[in-house]
Order: C-alpha cells, then sequence, then structure tokens
C-alpha cells in the first residue's frame, strides 16, 4: 500500500469517525432536547461544519477535485479547533471536547494532503470559497444564539 493510499484510508476513517460524532450530536440536540434541527445546527455550529466537511469530503471523492476539500477548513478550524479552548475542559463537555479533537484530526489530514501533494492553488480557491460561503453563515448563527442563549440554558438546565 502506497503513502497516497494509506492517508486516503486515514482520511475516510476520520470522515467515518466524524459522521459518528455527528449522529450523537443530532441524538443529542433533536432527541434528548427537542430542538429544531435549525436550532440544533445554531447552538452546535461544530455541526453544521461537519455536515459540510461530510459534504465536501463525498464531494472530493466521487469528482477528484481538490479544492473541494479546502472548502470546509474555515468552519472545521473556527468552531472545532478552537472549540477546544474556548469549552471548559470538564466532564460536562466530555462529548463535545472528542469532537473538537476528531474535527481538529481532519483539519490536519486536510492540509497534510493538499500541502503534501503541493496542492497550493487548491488550499487557496477552497480557503476563499469557504469565506464567501461560511462568513455570512457564521455571522447569521453568531447573531441567533446570542439572542437566543437563554432559552438554551433553560432546556439544557431541563435535563
Amino acid at each position: 500500500m502506497t503513502s497516497n493510499s494509506k492517508m486516503q484510508v486515514v482520511g475516510l476513517a476520520l470522515s467515518v469517525i466524524m459522521l459518528l460524532t455527528l449522529l450523537n450530536s443530532g441524538y443529542f440536540f433533536l432527541a434528548m432536547l427537542k430542538l429544531s434541527i435549525g436550532k440544533w445546527l445554531a447552538f452546535n455550529a461544530c455541526s453544521l461544519a461537519t455536515i459540510a466537511y461530510l459534504l465536501c469530503f463525498v464531494l472530493y471523492k466521487t469528482t477528484k477535485r481538490d479544492y473541494i476539500l479546502a472548502i470546509p477548513l474555515l468552519p472545521l478550524y473556527y468552531y472545532g479547533t478552537m472549540g477546544m479552548f474556548v469549552m471548559p475542559w470538564n466532564e460536562a463537555n466530555l462529548f463535545p471536547q472528542i469532537t473538537h479533537i476528531i474535527i481538529t484530526l481532519n483539519v490536519l489530514w486536510i492540509v497534510y494532503v493538499l500541502l503534501k501533494e503541493h496542492k497550493f492553488e487548491a488550499l487557496g480557491k477552497g480557503s476563499l470559497l469557504g469565506m464567501i460561503i461560511f462568513v455570512p453563515i457564521f455571522a447569521c448563527i453568531q447573531g441567533y444564539t446570542q439572542q437566543h442563549m437563554g432559552e438554551f440554558m433553560a432546556v439544557l438546565q431541563a435535563l
């Protein structure tokens, strides 16, 4: 097995693990907290970033267009990697922090694959598209979350 095919297997494994974290999040927010899909994606923007990544990963695998792989880098980094530093490291946040670690491993995989193959143009093009797509979405999510944080906290405390 070549080094390149090993990295593709790693990428697939990381994507499957990320899908499992998405299913876990969906169960918690939709089944346990009984929130709508919109509220789930607003209050847990990591899930939105994960969905974007999984869609881009599938498109990357089917089209072989490298830039598609870089499109979700910004939301993955912003909500996943930076989430490790914003959320407290305690037992209540164990699953979210594990998810942040898994997201960060996927970010590192994307960057490694693109830089190893010298796909600088793909990295730039995908990152630019990601900014154009996701920065307005970030603004909407942040605004909604700030306006409805009391509602979210009340739902969490009712558990």
